[in-house]
């Protein structure tokens, strides 16, 4: 996500340095809370710091898991959820750390890209291409969740007619759905932007500007619609409906567990032990999307749409926060999976003690041919 280079100037709204058109009704002016200076550090510290350290540990724990997982076998469907979130994970982190992002955002004194004209433009297509990874992989990790849930929902109230229902290839075919939809629909969005490079009167020089296309001024109608619908499918219908799946699943596997405890068996033990890893998964999902919606009960604070202006400088900081939450919440699985299930720590561990293993037997051959 990025702001358009425009802000609030005597009600009047500014790309650059031209003034392009729009009613004063477009945006609303807020007091400000932190002056420019503020503002630059605070971000600084957040993007150069804070998210790169949280994405460093998610990228490093997602690449694990997805080689824990390979070693388990993708026959499972709980295993193929969790390797697609995975990948998806890994992908957004990637993709909202990107090199062209910070040099646009934060690594001179205003935004754009204090560049030559064709170097800014280079970065311009970067910086499109690395947001559509951030916002379609982002899409993916917050939707994905809710097919884990329905997997659950199966597993736990039809266990007898789980494998019938429940198959790879449907579950690879549902991933795969999900994916390509998140990435038309932001491939899309990258329309409403546009390249603008030209002398800046008040930063003295030329600078490359991310700025709204025409087409988004003709379609301002469906681009309205469109966030509409970004914002139900990814952040209040998936937690919704993940919530009350694991309300359901949770309420019957403590039924089941008072039942097992009374008849004193120990059947169907790995099982459960994988609904409440994912249990785990979706709940900690649940809240990062309530955390998410934030933006919605108090705007004038917090921003997180693809089209708007910041409406303020706390509103583009406190969007960083949000973004910090959402590494977070790209970031946890891996601590899961290794507290709550002994298999993917025997896996986990097995990879070092293979590496080292390999490593010896090495040496020792070698010593051996001397």
């Amino acid at each position: 996500m990025y702001w358009y280079n425009c802000t609030a100037e005597s009600n009047r709204t500014r790309c650059g340095d031209t003034q392009v058109g729009s009613s004063p009704n477009d945006i609303n002016v807020v007091e400000e809370y932190l002056d420019d200076e503020q503002t630059l550090y605070a971000l600084r510290v957040l993007m150069f710091g804070v998210t790169p350290a949280i994405s460093v540990f998610g990228i490093t724990g997602n690449v694990f898991s997805m080689l824990v997982l390979s070693r388990h076998g993708l026959k499972k469907s709980s295993n193929i959820l969790l390797f697609s979130l995975a990948i998806s994970d890994l992908t957004f982190l990637i993709g909202f750390n990107s090199v062209p992002k910070l040099l646009y955002e934060v690594s001179g004194n205003a935004e754009g890209f204090r560049y030559s004209e064709g170097v800014s433009y280079t970065l311009y297509i970067l910086h499109h291409v690395f947001h559509n990874m951030d916002y379609a992989c982002g899409g993916i990790s917050l939707t994905l969740p809710m097919l884990i849930t329905f997997e659950r929902l199966v597993a736990v109230f039809l266990p007898l007619k789980f494998h019938q229902i429940v198959t790879p290839v449907r579950t690879w075919c549902a991933v795969s759905t999900i994916s390509t939809f998140w990435w038309v629909f932001f491939i899309h969005t990258s329309m409403y932007a546009d390249f603008s490079y030209g002398f800046s009167d008040r930063l003295n020089q030329s600078v490359g500007l991310i700025v709204r296309s025409s087409y988004h001024y003709h379609n301002t109608n469906t681009v309205a619609i469109l966030e509409e619908t970004m914002s139900y499918l990814m952040m209040k219908i998936p937690p919704g409906v993940t919530l009350v799946g694991c309300i359901a699943i949770g309420v019957k596997v403590k039924m089941a567990s008072a039942k097992r405890r009374k008849m004193s068996s120990t059947s169907g033990e790995s099982s459960r032990r994988t609904t409440k890893m994912l249990l785990a998964v979706c709940t900690v999902y649940t809240v990062t999307c309530g955390l998410l919606s934030l933006p919605t009960f108090i705007p004038q604070y917090m921003a997180y749409t693809m089209t708007s202006d910041a409406p303020s400088n706390l509103g583009k900081v406190m969007y960083q926060v949000i973004n910090i939450i959402v590494c977070i919440n790209s970031s946890y699985n891996f601590i899961i999976y290794v507290a709550m299930n002994k298999n993917f720590r025997d896996t986990y561990k097995s990879l070092f003690v293979g590496c080292c293993f390999q490593q010896r037997n090495k040496r020792t051959n070698q010593e051996q041919s001397k």
